[in-house]
């Protein structure tokens, strides 16, 4: 079994700023980019941008943001004597774990051959309508974690076209780590 498949599928249980946080879904995902939030991409952002991503995660898809009653604000005072380097590595191990889609070899077009413009519509949205159309219901895809919802992309792309992904094993990610490595020996 493909071990990106694996980590997408199973998952451990993430605490940051002392929020336990749901699975990192498309609906998440799409809020995060909404308010342009850094920490979503791997930039490393502010204080507030964490705590902000940590409660958006630790509630359900596209609950409203707000920090306005006596618990938020205690734990906003709480969240302040957090390690941020810890919180940060807590955010990134969390992001790793749900956002793992199968790894494609990249093609370059061959001569004359034309590349399809970029979709302008949210790849989120895109992802969501794709796992309607296998029968999820709509608050069900915007809750799909991020990499499973990607593979579950791939296999339908595959048993619908008949078609295989080219699709980088895990031996293949190995020789090319090892490749890397000895590169940087030499060089």
């Amino acid at each position: 079994m493909d071990a990106l498949a694996a980590e997408s599928f199973l998952n451990a249980q993430h605490r940051i700023y002392g929020l336990t946080m749901r699975p990192l879904s498309l609906g998440h995902a799409f809020a995060l980019e909404a308010i342009g939030n850094s920490f979503y991409h791997g930039e490393l952002g502010t204080f507030h941008d964490l705590r902000v991503a940590a409660w958006i995660c630790s509630k359900p898809p596209f609950t409203p943001l707000k920090f306005d009653g006596w618990r938020d604000l205690l734990w906003r005072w709480r969240t302040a004597r957090h390690d941020f380097s810890q919180q940060v590595a807590r955010w990134k191990a969390y992001v790793d774990d749900y956002c793992t889609p199968p790894q494609m070899w990249n093609k370059q077009p061959k001569a004359g051959e034309e590349r399809a413009e970029p979709s302008r519509i949210p790849h989120q949205i895109t992802s969501v309508v794709r796992l309607m159309r296998l029968g999820m219901t709509e608050r069900h895809a915007w809750a799909t974690p991020v990499g499973m919802a990607s593979w579950y992309e791939a296999a339908a792309y595959e048993s619908e076209t008949g078609s295989r992904l080219d699709i980088v094993t895990d031996s293949e990610r190995v020789a090319i780590l090892r490749a890397k490595q000895k590169k940087t020996e030499n060089g």
